[in-house]
């Protein structure tokens, strides 16, 4: 008796395990929760695009006014500093 009284509860826990884990699974595929998390997912790319091109930008213009001061020498007749 005390066998069949166990695994009945054992059975008991495990269904309310599965319901309880159902229920999440349902819960996060509904449309509210995909378009949510997708908004979620749209918002963070948009962060990272917008740290990327600013890193870009800031890179380019060190890269460029670098390049112009090598060329500006050049026209001028200078020699790169390392070979003075």
């Amino acid at each position: 008796m005390i066998r069949r009284l166990f695994w009945v509860g054992v059975g008991v826990a495990a269904t309310v395990v599965v319901i309880r884990k159902g229920r999440q699974v349902v819960a996060r595929y509904t449309p509210e929760a995909v378009s949510e998390r997708a908004a979620a997912a749209v918002d963070d790319a948009g962060v990272r695009l917008n740290r990327m091109a600013l890193s870009f930008r800031s890179d380019f213009t060190s890269a460029r006014a670098e390049r112009e001061a090598q060329l500006m020498a050049s026209l001028r007749g200078e020699l790169p500093r390392h070979e003075r």
